[in-house]
């Protein structure tokens, strides 16, 4: 594991920073949370920094209850990321990706790590999920060592006790504890199935309808862009790209160079979520777009990512900030979005619809959405109203003599 002094490294951190040009007011809490890990460095006689540091730093942040919200625990984590990124000689990562904080201490955060290592290589997570696993076990290991809580004395009251404690999150912590328990089990390190308890906790699910737009809204969408600088011709490709193909955010976020093939027309990549490979036309409007956002729009730099964020660090936007910009869009057309989703899925869902409508069978529209299995599309054809309408048959007329039998006294 590298070390250093950390003078010398909070020096390179501050160059770093520099170089990329950041705001003053933004430099200045990056160089005092670097002050504060000095200062706790100092007190605990600790002359060389490395990655394990860092990480001791953090949890004593938890642990000593020294941190008054978690604003400030996300800013010394900002910060330890820098200092080990330049530590280890790696590219600066952007603050907004990997600033959370796994911590796993005490006996039951090293089966947490062991859990967690087979789970990737058993079922191989999407990394939105493993990000939940990673989170949900991370509080719930800081919340046992707190309460010095080991596999000796866990037990149901304790579960029960940590659980009844969540509020809004008790759903999506349930599911990884649940898993973890029983793999403690499984493992013999605990003798009683600790998961059963908490099999009665599930998500309620009601039956929705995606959210969908017209083509007509769509239209308008497209006419609000203002595509005459660089962000609305990057806005621009990017809405084409969920709109005519229905791409996911996080296929269009990841999207490179590479996965363009201007030769044959087509658009070839892994999608994110399924791990299938898709190939989709890549239409002259589409491509137009994107040539005019990479010529007059995207800012100068050496990723392989098409789409970045128009603000220095020049980084691949995020999922989150992708929808965002489908959201501003529908927005400024000036569009009633009340009880809809307005994020990049709505497009996708809106696509699905329209092909619906123009009588495009299930597979063909499983192929285009990257579905690997026609069931999942099935949903949209609760949306395909004029579509049930053709399948609907008309009453058969009743004869009057019915309603007149024995008497009519039945129907009266």
């Amino acid at each position: 594991m590298n070390h250093k002094p950390i003078d010398e490294l909070a020096k390179s951190g501050e160059k770093i920073l520099r170089d990329l040009d950041y705001n003053e007011n933004v430099l200045k809490r990056y160089l005092r949370y670097f002050r504060y890990l000095k200062n706790y460095m100092v007190v605990n006689g600790l002359d060389l920094y490395d990655e394990t540091v860092g990480e001791k730093y953090l949890y004593s942040l938890i642990s000593e209850n020294s941190v008054s919200n978690n604003y400030k625990l996300k800013c010394a984590g900002y910060s330890i990321n820098i200092l080990n990124d330049t530590l280890n000689d790696l590219p600066f990562r952007k603050k907004r990706t990997g600033y959370k904080v796994y911590l796993f201490p005490g006996e039951l955060g090293k089966y947490i790590q062991l859990f967690l290592e087979e789970l990737k290589i058993e079922i191989r997570p999407a990394k939105s999920t493993l990000h939940k696993y990673f989170t949900a076990l991370s509080h719930f290991a800081v919340r046992m060592q707190q309460d010095c809580i080991h596999p000796g004395n866990l037990d149901t009251g304790i579960i029960s006790k940590f659980m009844s404690s969540l509020q809004n999150t008790q759903i999506y912590v349930c599911h990884p504890v649940r898993g973890f328990l029983r793999y403690l089990f499984e493992k013999g390190v605990i003798k009683k199935d600790l998961s059963i308890p908490l099999l009665h906790i599930k998500a309620y699910r009601p039956e929705k309808l995606p959210s969908i737009y017209s083509t007509e809204e769509i239209r308008k969408m497209d006419a609000s862009i203002e595509k005459s600088h660089a962000v609305g011709k990057r806005n621009y490709a990017i809405f084409l790209l969920a709109s005519l193909l229905g791409l996911r955010a996080s296929d269009i976020n990841s999207l490179q160079f590479h996965h363009l093939d201007w030769d044959q027309h087509t658009i070839n990549l892994t999608q994110c979520k399924t791990d299938k490979k898709i190939e989709l036309p890549l239409l002259d409007v589409i491509g137009e777009a994107i040539i005019d956002y990479i010529r007059y729009g995207r800012p100068k730099s050496n990723n392989k990512v098409i789409f970045l964020t128009a603000l220095s660090p020049h980084t691949p936007i995020s999922v989150s900030g992708l929808s965002s910009i489908i959201s501003n869009i529908i927005y400024k057309a000036g569009i009633d979005a009340k009880g809809r989703h307005h994020g990049a899925h709505s497009l996708r869902h809106s696509l699905a619809t329209r092909m619906l409508s123009q009588s495009t069978t299930l597979p063909v529209i499983s192929e285009v959405l990257g579905h690997s299995d026609s069931q999942t599309t099935m949903i949209y054809l609760n949306v395909d109203v004029n579509g049930l309408l053709r399948c609907s048959l008309d009453v058969p007329p009743v004869p009057d003599n019915f309603y007149m039998q024995k008497g009519g006294w039945l129907y009266e």
